[in-house]
């Protein structure tokens, strides 16, 4: 009963790993340079903060695609595109 139990949980982890990574950003270059432009594009006085951590996020992004870390990369990139959409 254990390893049934130990098997279905093994199961489920392993299919729902895919399911959260694919609501990540992709880490290239086209993606990086994509959300750098939005967050250059920030032009409200009232969003300054968000701009500057939107692209602390981008430079982040940059130095762990070049470390290989694409986990990293993809993290501070879904950061930076929450920091340009906030209101």
């Amino acid at each position: 009963m254990f390893k049934t139990i130990l098997a279905a949980a093994a199961l489920v982890a392993s299919l729902s790993a895919p399911a959260f990574a694919q609501g990540m950003m992709a880490c290239d270059e086209a993606s990086i340079m994509k959300t750098e432009e939005m967050a250059k594009g920030m032009t409200d006085p009232m969003k300054k903060d968000a701009m500057m951590m939107a692209m602390q996020e981008v430079d982040s992004a940059k130095m762990a695609m070049k470390a290989g870390d694409a986990a990293k990369c993809s993290t501070h990139l879904d950061n930076a595109m929450k920091a340009t959409e906030a209101k």
